[in-house]
């Protein structure tokens, strides 16, 4: 409805408008009021004037026609009338002058017919005592006087009827300014009374809107303190939790306000708030930290520390850092964080003493093991080249007994001398992969973009002979670029795809499939448990239907001169999955393995992508 739009201001100002108009017309219509009583009284009078004025002409008459009976008669009671009228037209003269007094010209007139009707009286008077005498004939003197009647008659008679024109004029324009008022007195009421209803109804009806409005109102804010108290007990609740969590943390939290000069430089900071892990951390009382100024509780942060809250108070910028801080004559080691909170910080920190200490024994511990492992290496290495050389030597001498002596030797010496050539061999394969995993960590070759395809064209030459021997067969997927050191990625696929046919079934002919799929680091499987350092990587799969073996020992066969089969059963030296792993994990990577005996085996490794 409009009435809702419609403000106070306007609401009074139309308020007002009505009541003027209802005041205007209020007026108006007491004025047609008055008009009307008086047009119906000077109509009453009109009225009254004509009938006085027709009674006395007729009292006049009756006075006349009375005395003229009298006169022929001689019996008075034909003077009836005649006293009649002597008696009440004074008195109607009168009433008619009083009645008159509105219209100027009637009132002459009225003072007219007074002497007028006197002088007939008087006339009719003097008829009236001339006419005692003793004979029948009218005397001369009574002949006048009839005379002079009738011609007082006939102005009398003029009179009543100008007095009778003049007021019947009047009367009829005060006869039509009457029904003038007469119809538009009705329609001024209904007009009053239509603006009045329609005002009151406008007030009912907005009065009933804004009752309404009000209960709404009412009920909204009702409503409101309901919601409010709600959020008073939620927001209660959320403290309580919050302050809860503060003091749950095992790190300790401040928080600080800026207190600064006339200039706007921060002089110091006001603590606000200060949990439990605070007060332990700091040996201070938690009632005692919060209000204080900290300057005053920590004088230990002038200079650095406090210099670097300034910045992040003022710029914004967080403020993160391992610091050793002297707190009431111990060096303890923090960690600390701050940022910014409105005009001041809130800093976070913990007590790292034991992590520190533990991370210098850490680190020394690493650093012997490191020297240790390269010890180990250096020695491995040294001693494997000088192995070499008895071992030449050996097979030397022993090719020499065999080509020189054969025919002096029986049959278990020729076999002793072959089982020592046997040996002699195999213990320089061993001290060869020994040589080879020691060089793993020492190459200095730089890692770089690895076409897998031409690594796997190279190793399917390098095993020709195997292949052929064992007819075995290998499908290799198109494989994408890998980053690492050639000579080592080919050793170990070599290694994998040599051992695929090597362990082969019986009756079976080995088959090797070879296929990979990039990853991004975040994609992962779950089952790699290395850290990415790099953001794709390649995940290449080398596959085959050799003899398999139980899973359980799928992380012991990466095991240095771990063997899973005897040496009779399938030659090697234990040590070439070992150099596998080594590769992959000093390429950043992951080798893993997965198996069913009697169905063959899955060797899964990764690589970072060279893209």
């Amino acid at each position: 409805m409009p009435f809702r739009k419609m403000n106070l201001k306007n609401l009074r100002i139309l308020f007002s408008v009505i009541i003027g108009i209802l005041i205007l017309l209020c007026i108006w219509t007491y004025w047609n009021l008055n008009k009307y009583i008086q047009t119906v009284d000077n109509i009453r009078e009109a009225n009254f004037t004509i009938q006085t004025t027709t009674q006395i002409l007729s009292l006049i008459k009756d006075a006349e026609t009375g005395h003229r009976g009298y006169q022929l008669s001689d019996n008075e009671v034909y003077l009836e009338p005649y006293f009649i009228a002597k008696s009440e037209i004074p008195e109607m003269i009168d009433k008619l002058d009083s009645v008159s007094n509105y219209q100027p010209e009637v009132v002459t007139k009225v003072d007219r017919l007074r002497d007028l009707v006197q002088n007939q009286m008087e006339i009719i008077e003097k008829i009236l005592q001339a006419t005692k005498r003793e004979t029948a004939i009218l005397q001369p003197e009574e002949l006048k006087l009839m005379q002079e009647g009738r011609l007082n008659m006939d102005q009398i008679r003029q009179v009543a009827q100008d007095i009778s024109l003049v007021t019947s004029g009047s009367t009829q324009i005060e006869i039509e300014e009457e029904g003038g008022f007469r119809k538009l007195t009705p329609i001024n009421f209904l007009v009053i009374v239509l603006i009045a209803f329609g005002g009151i109804l406008l007030l009912f009806t907005r009065a009933v809107q804004l009752l309404e409005e009000r209960d709404k109102k009412s009920k909204n804010l009702a409503k409101a303190l309901e919601e409010l108290e709600d959020a008073t007990d939620r927001s209660k609740q959320v403290s309580k939790l919050l302050r809860n969590v503060l003091d749950s943390s095992r790190d300790g939290i401040l928080a600080y306000e800026a207190i600064r000069d006339e200039e706007g430089a921060i002089k110091d900071f006001k603590i606000l708030l200060a949990n439990e892990s605070a007060t332990h951390l700091t040996n201070r009382d938690q009632f005692k930290l919060v209000g204080q100024n900290l300057m005053e509780v920590f004088p230990g942060h002038a200079g650095y520390l406090f210099n670097e809250y300034c910045r992040v108070t003022e710029t914004g910028w967080d403020f993160k850092s391992e610091i050793e801080y002297d707190l009431d004559g111990k060096l303890t080691w923090f960690k600390v964080l701050a940022t910014k909170f409105e005009d001041g910080f809130v800093v976070t920190f913990s007590d790292i003493t034991k992590e520190k200490e533990t991370g210098i024994k850490l680190a020394n511990y690493t650093q012997e093991l490191k020297r240790s492992n390269e010890d180990l290496e250096q020695f491995a290495y040294v001693a494997s080249h000088d192995l070499q050389e008895p071992l030449r030597k050996i097979r030397s001498f022993g090719d020499r007994l065999l080509t020189k002596y054969k025919g002096e030797l029986d049959e278990n010496g020729q076999i002793y001398i072959d089982r020592m050539q046997a040996a002699a061999k195999r213990m320089q394969n061993l001290i060869e992969d020994l040589l080879a995993f020691s060089r793993i960590t020492r190459s200095s070759e730089l890692p770089g973009a690895v076409d897998l395809n031409l690594v796997f064209e190279e190793i399917e030459d390098d095993l020709e002979d195997q292949i052929l021997r064992k007819n075995a067969k290998l499908d290799i997927s198109k494989l994408p670029k890998i980053l690492g050191v050639k000579s080592q990625v080919q050793r170990l696929f070599q290694n994998l795809v040599s051992n695929g046919i090597k362990f082969s079934r019986e009756g079976v002919d080995p088959l090797v499939k070879v296929s990979a799929q990039k990853f991004k680091a975040d994609e992962l499987p779950e089952k790699f448990s290395i850290s990415p350092k790099y953001d794709n990587y390649v995940v290449i799969t080398i596959s085959d239907n050799g003899i398999g073996f139980n899973e359980k020992y799928k992380d012991q066969i990466f095991n240095v001169f771990q063997r899973l089969h005897g040496k009779n059963e399938f030659e090697g030296t234990g040590i070439g999955l070992a150099i596998c792993k080594k590769i992959a994990v000093h390429h950043g990577g992951e080798i893993l393995a997965e198996s069913k005996e009697g169905e063959g085996s899955n060797f899964i490794v990764i690589f970072p992508s060279s893209s």
